[in-house]
């Protein structure tokens, strides 16, 4: 067979090494000028490829994704990566390349489309398919070529400096397919407030809500990064494909706050009542911190805990635990690392991603409507599909 293959990243990549072979063809083609450049950014350049805990309550799409987690899953990922001459360690659940390169991933993949001689080019960006009698024909800026079996394999709209700007799915567009809408995902969120310049730098560990009025819509836990637009961080990543110009986020100013945090914030009260409020907060918050307290609240921080009333301290206590802060926005696709939206998946089989009106019309990875949690697991998923497919491939007649 004559397999072509649109879009060289994780997913591109790994279903032309796994459907290469003596009876198969592949041509992988990326507009780029070198393959695999998203692959470089993920996880900060680290490449967190997958996760400990991997689920498809980590999915928008769970219903689509169950089998192929059940089939490929995290171990499957890491067993195959090892297979293929590449180490792993972990960073809490999060696994990544043993180096910490995402470089090294592309290396080794890179190194077994070589092995496998598979036909790359890049430089060369797909204008249309057309389906013919005995399968398509894939029109290129500068060629027209022949394919028995074609696999969409060109991401979202995600982080278009790295090529996946969306402008792909016009081609399916133009076969009949249906696109849902395209929103960015895992993407940082901007905030209105005056005191984001000073707070700017400062992390809190801890559930970060996400309200609509006083509605709450999501919450996640893990590191939040307040910045000079706004706030950032994976709990933040994770709430933003929700996120609309009404919303507010709610975040402690303590870590790891629990059930025994109030009990602890009045028992200072009482342990310290000649300290100043800025004594006493410089004990358990950033520094940070406490010029936005006591300015949010107009208080003196030179003032004595013991002249403090205790509607101010509830005051205190409150702002510790939950402030709150106007969502104004994202930062858009620019820095998102996946779309939400895609190719609509009921037109999709979910045991092998061939789209239902077209036979040999096969589509993976990031350009399915499918995205998930931070973490690894949109990465999984993209290996995961192209692992799957390729196999699928490799002994179909």
């Amino acid at each position: 067979m004559n397999i072509i293959i649109i879009g060289a990243g994780p997913a591109g990549m790994v279903a032309a090494i796994n459907a290469k072979n003596e009876n198969n063809k592949v041509i992988l083609i990326e507009k780029n000028e070198r393959i695999g450049k998203k692959l470089l950014a993920t996880g900060n350049g680290r490449c967190n490829y997958t996760n400990l805990i991997l689920s498809e309550e980590n999915y928008s799409s769970k219903d689509f994704v169950r089998e192929t987690l059940e089939d490929f899953s995290n171990e499957d990922l890491i067993n195959y990566f090892k297979v293929l001459g590449l180490e792993s360690t972990t960073d809490g659940n999060r696994v990544y390349p043993l180096t910490l390169k995402a470089n090294s991933v592309l290396n080794i993949l890179i190194y077994w489309l070589e092995k496998k001689d598979i036909d790359i080019r890049t430089n060369t960006e797909v204008r249309e398919i057309k389906k013919n009698k005995s399968g398509f024909d894939v029109i290129t800026d500068g060629e027209t070529i022949k394919a028995d079996v074609v696999i969409a394999a060109f991401g979202g709209k995600s982080m278009p400096v790295s090529g996946s700007d969306g402008r792909s799915f016009e081609i399916l567009k133009k076969l009949g397919l249906k696109i849902t809408d395209l929103k960015p995902a895992l993407t940082q969120v901007k905030l209105e407030s005056k005191y984001l310049k000073h707070l700017s730098g400062t992390k809190v560990l801890g559930e970060a809500k996400l309200f609509k009025g006083n509605k709450e819509i999501d919450r996640r836990r893990g590191e939040i990064l307040f910045t000079n637009y706004g706030i950032s961080g994976p709990p933040i990543l994770d709430l933003s494909v929700n996120i609309s110009e009404d919303n507010f986020i709610e975040v402690p100013l303590i870590n790891n706050v629990d059930e025994k945090t109030v009990d602890m914030l009045y028992s200072r009260y009482y342990m310290f009542p000649d300290f100043s409020l800025e004594e006493y907060l410089m004990g358990i918050v950033d520094k940070k911190f406490i010029h936005y307290i006591v300015d949010f609240l107009n208080l003196d921080k030179k003032i004595s805990m013991n002249m403090i009333s205790m509607a101010d301290f509830q005051k205190i206590i409150e702002i510790l635990l939950k402030s709150r802060f106007k969502v104004i926005g994202t930062t858009g696709f620019k820095n998102s690392q996946v779309t939400r939206g895609g190719v609509d998946l009921s037109q999709i089989n979910c045991h092998d991603y061939s789209a239902k009106k077209f036979e040999n019309l096969y589509i993976i990875g990031e350009a399915l409507n499918i995205d998930g949690d931070c973490g690894g697991y949109n990465l999984h998923f993209a290996f995961a599909s192209g692992y799957r497919l390729g196999k699928i491939l490799s002994v179909k007649n």
